[in-house]
């Protein structure tokens, strides 16, 4: 994947990532709850992930970014598409985790990681409104 130059009158570049298992044939996605004094979107739930450095290619800054967020490493995982937004261009990636992922990771940024399926997406008040799309994408490509 390209390398992305950080120019400030540009769109914010970002890699996210989307942990997914299923579970009794349902799709269920990890998403972060913000803190409260997040600069963006406090107290929402988002993905995993965040703002790619100049000369950082969009899975650099995913590597990073998991390993600061959830404190773990991972080496393979889907690339899902590229999204523009109005204020930002985001990567996105997702990968199927096993049971055990919780008891792998350390949350290290935001107040908790929570399972949401579909159904739950749609009735989350606190969802970030961009992320609704991208879930969706992911939803479909999980799907059995």
């Amino acid at each position: 994947m390209q390398t992305i130059e950080k120019n400030c009158s540009e769109k914010r570049n970002v890699s996210m990532f989307a942990p997914f298992c299923r579970r009794n044939g349902e799709v269920f996605v990890f998403l972060q709850k913000r803190s409260k004094t997040a600069t963006r979107l406090p107290d929402y739930f988002g993905f995993w992930g965040g703002g790619i450095d100049a000369g950082e290619t969009p899975e650099q800054c995913l590597e990073r970014e998991i390993k600061e967020e959830l404190n773990i490493e991972i080496e393979s995982y889907t690339f899902l598409g590229r999204y523009e937004f109005l204020r930002k261009i985001a990567f996105v990636f997702y990968k199927e985790m096993d049971d055990g992922f919780e008891s792998k990771i350390t949350i290290l940024e935001g107040d908790y990681g929570k399972w949401f399926s579909q159904q739950d997406i749609e009735k989350e008040p606190f969802l970030i409104h961009e992320d609704k799309t991208i879930l969706l994408d992911i939803f479909n490509k999980t799907r059995l």
